[in-house]
């Protein structure tokens, strides 16, 4: 967990097989307790579905409402389809979440999944979609890597 938040840094990746309900084991570090609560919101342009604490997915509206670049016609319009595609996900006592249904089938989810860790929510990619970003992502990674001298 980060100390300064409270809220955990999802960092690695992990290859992990949704069983026959869509249950997927989230990894123990990325996890603050016994139960812990999620939303799901798919990123169809992407392919993956991302997945971030309660906090964070309360914080999707308010940095929109607060970015003078929108008006307040078009935040309503992104906060009404952003949560409308959003599913509330908890964990069992397994440390296992729910996938939706119609998320999986919409982003193509089935057999292995591999979870990504994005900073502050964490993706779920197929393994050839997640293939496929990594490899068109990786330009931009090394020369990002180089220009902050990481």
């Amino acid at each position: 967990m980060d100390p300064s938040t409270s809220q955990p840094i999802f960092a690695g990746e992990f290859r992990h097989a949704l069983d026959a309900k869509n249950r997927v084991t989230i990894p123990a570090r990325w996890r603050g307790g016994e139960v812990d609560e999620f939303f799901a919101v798919p990123n169809p342009e992407n392919g993956c579905l991302m997945v971030m604490p309660t906090a964070v997915a309360h914080e999707v509206a308010a940095r929109a409402k607060s970015d003078p670049r929108f008006s307040a016609q078009d935040v309503q319009r992104f906060i009404r389809q952003f949560y409308s595609k959003a599913q509330h996900v908890t964990t069992d006592k397994q440390g296992r979440i729910i996938l939706p249904e119609e998320h999986c089938r919409q982003l193509g989810l089935k057999g292995e999944v591999i979870l990504v860790g994005s900073h502050s929510r964490f993706e779920v990619w197929g393994p050839e979609a997640w293939q496929k970003i990594t490899e068109e992502d990786a330009p931009t990674f090394h020369h990002m890597l180089g220009v902050l001298g990481i």
